[in-house]
């Protein structure tokens, strides 16, 4: 699928799903926000290998899975309905909102066609255009909510009152399911999406959660790279020595305990050093109940060799 969304001013409806439910399987709604800060810095986002199999199998099967699709809605409306195909050749856009939709195709139904609604499993009737989303997984049958929200901001994008999701899953069948513009999720997603971007331009971060793997930002482009690789060098040999005199100070202390023990000394003179070895009372604590205490997130600062 092409994208059409600029991550500088645009928010893609694949990035929705995680403004609206604050975390998804791939992203968070902070990760989200990074995406775009780095975006208006010219600081390219290096994404994660993480599902890079399942995103190959959806950009080499899409086609293919289109073509299926626009057969199976063909059969459906034998005598009832033409099924068309429209290529997408452009995104759709609410300028005002940020928002920018870039469909993996459009289907025009001339007539009508009857087709099961996911929720009430009654039937829907589709007519006229709608939007054709493809989805590839090897764990479901049907798509997921955030799949959903996906499909809802195209719609919102495009003004289309209806779309499918053409979803190939784990029973290796395709299933077509339909779902109706809906007006309440648009609400939200404009809700949200309107915070999103006043978050970005106040650079006010989202409230913590478990945003997994951070993304990894390139800043090779900056004119003090050397003095920060020195930085970084001076880091690392710190650390190793640091690691090192403490290794060998746990050593010599163990040592000389062992000779204190011997010696049957708490305290002692040797040469020009007193070593103090005494057994230390510590007061009887009454029996206390502690506190709960609320989860807190903290940095964990660390300098490793890129792998090559």
């Amino acid at each position: 699928m092409a994208k059409y969304s600029d991550d500088t001013k645009e928010l893609g409806a694949s990035r929705v799903p995680a403004i609206v439910l604050g975390q998804t399987k791939f992203s968070t709604n902070e990760r989200e926000r990074q995406k775009t800060i780095h975006a208006r810095q010219g600081i390219p986002t290096i994404e994660s290998d993480f599902a890079q199999e399942a995103k190959d199998r959806g950009n080499y099967l899409e086609d293919a899975i289109v073509v299926w699709a626009i057969d199976k809605l063909a059969k459906i409306g034998k005598d009832t309905a033409d099924i068309r195909l429209h290529e997408i050749t452009e995104g759709h856009r609410i300028p005002d909102l940020g928002l920018c939709a870039s469909l993996d195709a459009m289907v025009q139904v001339d007539g009508e066609i009857k087709m099961q609604d996911p929720q009430t499993k009654g039937h829907m009737i589709l007519s006229g255009m709608g939007a054709l989303e493809i989805k590839t997984t090897n764990s479901d049958d049907f798509p997921r909510p955030d799949q959903v929200i996906q499909l809802q901001g195209q719609l919102l994008c495009s003004g289309l009152k209806w779309g499918i999701i053409a979803i190939f899953g784990k029973s290796q069948r395709l299933n077509l399911v339909p779902y109706k513009a809906d007006e309440e999720l648009h609400a939200i997603i404009m809700e949200k999406v309107a915070e999103f971007w006043q978050k970005v331009d106040l650079d006010e971060p989202y409230p913590p959660l478990d945003n997994g793997k951070p993304y990894t930002i390139n800043l090779d482009h900056l004119q003090t790279k050397n003095e920060v690789i020195r930085i970084a060098m001076d880091w690392a040999k710190a650390d190793a020595e640091v690691r090192e005199w403490t290794a060998t100070r746990q050593e010599c202390q163990e040592a000389l305990e062992l000779v204190m023990e011997q010696n049957d000394a708490e305290i002692a003179e040797i040469g020009e050093y007193r070593i103090l070895n005494p057994i230390v009372k510590r007061k009887a604590q009454p029996e206390k109940t502690v506190p709960a205490k609320e989860a807190f997130w903290y940095r964990k600062f660390k300098i490793e060799k890129k792998e090559k």
